[in-house]
């Protein structure tokens, strides 16, 4: 075996794959079209339920007949996970709503 025949396979090993990739066309109309279009922005539309269910939130949080003592400790107990829920409660209300 022959050095120069080790250094031909190396050079052929170290050669990078040419791109085979298909690359779609695209004609000069369409890129000025995209260049001139103005960008896209998002947009959040409410529906009339939910707008009106803020309203009726907003002003029921405005009364002054809420009675707080009896409120804010339910509100703790719901945002400590500490709110006991009976589920064969929940339950049966769904089932009597069904039949």
């Amino acid at each position: 075996m022959e050095i120069k025949q080790i250094a031909s396979y190396t050079q052929q090993a170290l050669q990078k794959p040419q791109d085979t990739a298909v690359k779609p066309q695209t004609d000069e109309k369409d890129l000025r079209a995209k260049d001139t279009a103005p960008p896209q922005q998002d947009r959040v539309q409410l529906s009339d339920a939910s707008k009106e269910l803020a309203q009726v939130k907003k002003v029921t949080m405005e009364r002054e007949d809420i009675r707080s003592e009896k409120v804010d400790p339910l509100r703790q107990m719901i945002q400590n996970d500490t709110y006991p829920i009976d589920v064969d409660k929940i339950a049966g209300k769904m089932l009597d709503e069904m039949w």
